[in-house]
């Protein structure tokens, strides 16, 4: 009974700081509903079947390469496989604008290959580059959960590529159905990558009604397509079905000459990491790179403060989050599962807009002047990350366990702190190292909710994009892939160091 006790108080408190935000914008909407005719003009419609078109051509060629990819580099002996992976992960793990930069100090803004970067296929193309790790990962996740057993029962009766488009493709159905789902949605809510390559989504027209004419009402009319389309998909992602069991052993289907695929991998990994990289590289010198330290100093020291804090936040939400949703002794777990489903897939703008609306009173100046309103951001956006990775931890813990505990008199509190917590510090570990990295490439957040004098690396990378020379953008971006690697590198470290612990 304490431990359902606990569980409604916290689910109130992240439904109250993180999820009233989103609502008031929502009850404000309907406060205005007599401007809902102001989302019919021709430049608005125009905005949404651009953004519908790109989500839905970004989430279908993410999802049929992803998907075979993920097959590629966990079911086949196709050597490197973890390289590839850790290659391509890359672009997910840094901000997208700066792929985007990267390919314009390549192509320029002249030319047919500068009017394609410049508009529809730049953005999708970047996007892609982002967005196609997420089947790839997801795809691994769900043939961990697939017994061996069903496919070598197939080889039986037919060849390895029968099995897969018999047996594996259906098995991993939710993979497909969740990834396609997911990168659409994040599609058609980044706005960094529309914004500098001049492509114009919905989610501009909130963000320019919003920083331009400082219109609350209008930005609020606008998000709401955008909400519309993000509960129902958050919905489906609620119920699609996702176990944590996880085989230790896969079958692998043999290659007998995997130069071709080879081949087409490194061209890939090249095209999406190498070309924007070395754009970035070639138009940066040594000199700039030690300016950029002295100048971008304080901005430096925020990002890193912001991101330890953030992350201290989100690990410790995230693992209570994860120990409510897993025993699920509570009827409010489902509305604790849908608000951070809800949250990450939904637009940074939006969640900036509602924050401010809601936090900036005379009340919560408290919160609203100071970084809090910042950190409140980080939550809102990534708490379901930290939460995700710890709850597979979790579940795999026997349920045994907990309940000779209980049968010896342990309180929730030392069940938590004895057993639970011990048994998931691994994951617990990787959540923080994750929401460290993706606090780090936060930018449209904290640009819209951030305190005066409270500018992060990101945001003054942006502000150089506007008016700096391309010498100190393309530092301050290869300063910031830096900062983000270290951490990814400290955790394949860890990765390696616990599998060798354990071979």
């Amino acid at each position: 009974m304490r431990q359902q006790h606990y569980a409604y108080i916290f689910i109130g408190i992240v439904v109250t700081i993180l999820l009233l935000p989103i609502l008031d914008i929502i009850v404000d909407s309907f406060y205005n509903i007599d401007n809902i005719n102001l989302l019919f003009q021709s430049s608005i419609i125009n905005s949404l079947i651009n953004s519908l078109e790109l989500g839905l051509s970004v989430a279908t060629a993410t999802t049929l390469i992803g998907i075979s990819l993920g097959i590629l580099f966990s079911k086949t002996t196709l050597p490197y496989s973890t390289l590839w992976i850790i290659i391509l992960l890359i672009p997910l793990l840094i901000p997208p604008y700066i792929l985007a930069y990267g390919w314009y100090m390549i192509l320029g803004r002249e030319g047919i290959l500068g009017d394609l970067l410049f508009g529809f296929w730049g953005t999708a193309w970047i996007l892609f580059s982002v967005y196609l790790p997420i089947p790839i990962l997801l795809t691994i996740f769900y043939l961990r959960q697939i017994n061996p057993k069903l496919e070598e029962a197939g080889l039986l009766i037919c060849s390895w590529s029968c099995v897969i488009w018999k047996i594996t493709l259906p098995l991993i159905r939710p993979a497909i159905y969740f990834s396609f789902l997911l990168v659409f949605i994040l599609t058609i809510s980044e706005l960094s990558v529309a914004n500098f390559l001049h492509f114009d989504i919905f989610p501009m027209q909130s963000f320019i009604q919003f920083s331009a004419f400082y219109d609350f009402t209008t930005a609020t009319i606008y998000a709401m397509p955008l909400l519309v389309i993000v509960i129902i998909i958050a919905i489906i992602l609620k119920n699609s079905p996702l176990k944590f069991q996880s085989y230790n052993t896969l079958l692998i289907f043999p290659i007998k000459n995997h130069y071709p695929l080879t081949i087409a991998i490194i061209f890939l990994t090249i095209l999406i990491v190498g070309v924007p990289l070395w754009g970035l590289i070639s138009w940066s010198s040594l000199y700039d790179f030690i300016e950029i330290l002295r100048k971008a100093s304080i901005p430096i020291l925020h990002s890193i403060i912001y991101a330890t804090i953030g992350t201290i936040l989100l690990t410790l939400f995230g693992f209570i989050s994860a120990t409510t949703l897993v025993y699920k002794r509570v009827k409010g777990a489902g509305l604790l599962e849908f608000t951070l489903i809800f949250l990450f897939i939904l637009s940074s703008i939006v969640v900036g807009i509602g924050l401010i609306i809601f936090w900036n009173t005379p009340y919560t100046n408290i919160i609203y002047t100071t970084p809090i309103i910042i950190f409140l951001g980080y939550l809102s956006k990534y708490l379901f990350l930290t939460t995700k990775i710890i709850e597979i931890r979790v579940s795999q813990i026997p349920q045994s366990l907990l309940e000779m505990a209980e049968l010896t008199g342990a309180s929730y509190k030392q069940i938590l702190y004895y057993i639970i917590l011990p048994l998931s510090k691994e994951s617990i570990f990787i959540s923080s190292i994750i929401g460290f990295i993706f606090i780090l490439r936060e930018s449209t957040i904290t640009m819209l909710v951030a305190p005066a004098g409270s500018t992060t690396l990101p945001i003054y990378t942006l502000t150089q994009m506007a008016n700096g020379k391309p010498s100190t953008i393309t530092s301050l971006s290869i300063l910031m892939i830096f900062i983000v690697i270290i951490p990814i590198i400290i955790l394949i470290y860890y990765i390696k160091r616990k599998k060798t612990k354990y071979d």
